[in-house]
């Protein structure tokens, strides 16, 4: 089972798949990140569904983070197969295991090291005219990042995540009378492109510098106001780097994170007990750098309609939900009336 993290790359030489049977229905998935900053960390347990269908989150699992020194840090369960963590990070120079207690049987992952190495980036973008969801032009916004590698010859691995938040103003409906205040802005918050994974292997280059192609995704009314794009660059293990190349040649063949593809991908999670047992994922250790840009509309070459623009004497039924909720607006996508701590700008 593929299932979804987000995330173009260069192509580098791996060993032959070391696929082994087919893919079943009802196969154990676990993916969980550990990273050494102070954010929320996520584990997701879920099975494998019918060809297509996104996996079944379980609830009901027990999942715990461990320290090689010793330590345990039990998630706390969402009840929709995902399990959070707060108030607790990777540290230099440890090793940490996933363990995953689930209808008596204890999976556990091999133990993954902080990565010493982190790179620079430098985050540009550019608004065009190019094909992209079509074979027609269209309307395309595209995130880059010139990424300079430390001066050492040890090797590094990194991984990007890329994630989108814009501001939505919902309509001030004053009706009559003494108007009511004016209700927060939206803070929508989703991924770009979470069927495309960002990989650089730098253990066999000479070049420092080298510039990629983080994300893209059709332009829309979502950047008539402050539009930020946050990039999580993860310095990772040659076991995880050659994990999520697999990822990458199955996507390639299949098409989708959410398909099953012909043969699973082994990660480093296993059934104690049984080690016959197929568990399908990956818990890995990352090193993190956050480096953030943000458009605005001044930046955009396109003409943008806002729909919920007040005007006066307009009925108030004729405004759209989008104009009136945030959930509404969202669709789905995560939200929030708050402004995030780093929503600073010019």
């Amino acid at each position: 089972m593929v299932f979804a993290i987000y995330l173009s790359l260069p192509i580098s030489c791996i060993d032959k798949l070391d696929f082994v049977g087919e893919t079943r229905e009802g196969q154990l998935v676990i993916y969980g990140l550990f990273t050494d900053i102070d954010e929320r960390q996520v584990v997701n347990v879920s099975q494998t569904s019918l060809s297509g269908l996104a996996p079944r989150g379980i609830p009901n699992a027990s999942v715990s983070v461990l320290s090689e020194s010793g330590a345990r840090f039990p998630y706390f369960s969402l009840g929709n197969g995902e399990y959070e963590l707060y108030g607790y990070k990777a540290l230099a120079g440890e090793s940490y295991a996933l363990e995953v207690v689930l209808d008596g049987k204890v999976y556990l992952s091999k133990y993954e090291t902080v990565p010493e190495l982190v790179a620079e980036d430098v985050l540009s973008f550019t608004f065009g005219n190019e094909p992209f969801r079509t074979e027609a032009p269209e309307s395309v916004f595209t995130v880059f990042s010139e990424t300079t590698l430390p001066d050492t010859q040890d090797p590094i691995y990194l991984r990007w995540t890329v994630e989108e938040t814009y501001l939505w103003p919902l309509a001030w409906l004053q009706g009559t009378g003494i108007p009511p205040p004016p209700p927060p802005p939206c803070f929508i918050s989703d991924v770009i492109e979470p069927n495309r994974l960002n990989l650089f292997d730098g253990s066999g280059t000479s070049t420092r510098n080298s510039t990629f192609v983080l994300g893209r995704r059709s332009v829309d009314n979502s950047f008539q106001y402050p539009f930020f794009v946050s990039v999580k660059q993860l310095s990772i293990n040659r076991e995880a780097y050659e994990y999520w190349e697999k990822i990458k040649i199955v996507i390639n063949n299949q098409g989708s994170l959410f398909d099953i593809p012909p043969a699973p991908v082994f990660g480093n999670i296993f059934n104690v007990e049984d080690k016959g047992e197929t568990v399908l994922g990956y818990f890995e250790v990352a090193k993190t750098k956050m480096t953030r840009i943000y458009t605005t509309r001044a930046d955009v070459p396109f003409y943008l309609v806002d729909p919920c623009q007040y005007i006066p004497n307009k009925p108030e039924e004729t405004y759209t939900a989008e104009c009136r909720s945030c959930e509404a607006r969202a669709q789905g996508k995560r939200w929030t009336t708050n402004a995030p701590d780093w929503w600073k700008f010019d």
